[in-house]
């Protein structure tokens, strides 16, 4: 599946709705280009929604990282909301877990950009830790 990208914007704040693959290639180039338009029209605070993103290779976090730095330069911000346990798993793996905002909801991601509402950030160790301890099989416990 390539890559489908929703948009609708919520308080001023546009929300991409990602689904499919984020992986080099088409899907790399056709996102890079779609945030690069978006930038260019002065939208600079982003929230992307990973929910429906079934798979993420490097060039993928790659992007992402790009459109990041690409928003901080222009004053603006990007934050990533409903990550999977294998999305956070890279993120993590690439040291980049505290370059960004993480959300599991799509309203605690648009209060972040507002300095007097409460959002409540998701802690990338935390879930991941909770994650592994949850798939890992107990001591003393058959396996089947």
């Amino acid at each position: 599946m390539s890559l489908e990208i929703h948009q609708h914007d919520r308080e001023g704040i546009t929300v991409l709705d990602l689904k499919g693959r984020l992986t080099f290639g088409e899907e790399d180039l056709a996102f890079r280009e779609n945030l690069q338009r978006l930038i260019n029209a002065g939208k600079h605070k982003l929230i992307l929604s990973m929910e429906h993103l079934t798979d993420v290779d490097t060039a993928g976090i790659g992007s992402i990282t790009y459109v990041l730095a690409t928003l901080k330069a222009a004053g603006g911000r990007l934050v990533l909301l409903n990550l999977r346990p294998s999305h956070m798993e890279l993120f993590v793996l690439f040291k980049l877990e505290v370059d960004f905002d993480v959300f599991d909801n799509e309203l605690d991601a648009v209060n972040s950009f507002f300095p007097d509402r409460k959002a409540t950030r998701v802690d990338l160790f935390q879930l991941i830790s909770t994650f592994k301890k949850e798939s890992t099989p107990e001591k003393g416990s058959a396996e089947t």
